[in-house]
């Protein structure tokens, strides 16, 4: 990757091609959107969504888009989720997940605001959502920039 980003610029600054740069010039770094799902005595059907995928809380033995909730505890559940969530094929690649005492952390994988318009809710009342998207995202495309153009003219 690093020579081939050397050879695009060795390329335009000797007039081979034209590229434009966008430098991020903010001070401040960006910060990943994240939001909580909390799990109190979840039950087989339970569902959460994260994204446009929907989980579903299943006891004995879970599919691709289930995790099985016979750990006994929410802790226990929770993880459950967690491990599902950080190995699902199309979630895994947007955000990831943590556990603390049956409040799973839900966490964008791309820094900045782009996170916060990832949506998680529940429509049953053992999973509740933090807000109706991930939150707290920062920076990135909205911060203060340069462009800097090179090559042909």
């Amino acid at each position: 990757m690093a020579s081939a980003l050397a050879r695009m610029f060795r390329d335009a600054s000797a007039h081979r091609h034209r590229m434009t740069c966008d430098i991020q010039t903010g001070s401040a770094a960006p910060v990943a959107a994240s939001g909580t799902l909390t799990l109190v005595s979840v039950i087989a059907t339970d569902v959460c969504v994260i994204g446009p995928t929907t989980l579903t809380a299943t006891s004995g033995g879970a599919g691709a888009d289930e995790w099985d909730i016979d750990g006994g505890t929410d802790t226990l559940d929770a993880d459950e989720l967690v491990t599902t969530i950080n190995g699902h094929a199309t979630i895994s690649q947007v955000v990831t997940a943590s556990n603390v005492a049956g409040v799973v952390t839900i966490t964008a994988k791309q820094k900045g605001v782009v996170g916060n318009f990832i949506n998680i809710s529940s429509v049953d009342s053992t999973i509740t959502a933090s807000a109706a998207n991930l939150a707290s995202g920062t920076g990135g495309a909205t911060e203060a920039g340069t462009s800097i153009t090179l090559g042909l003219t």
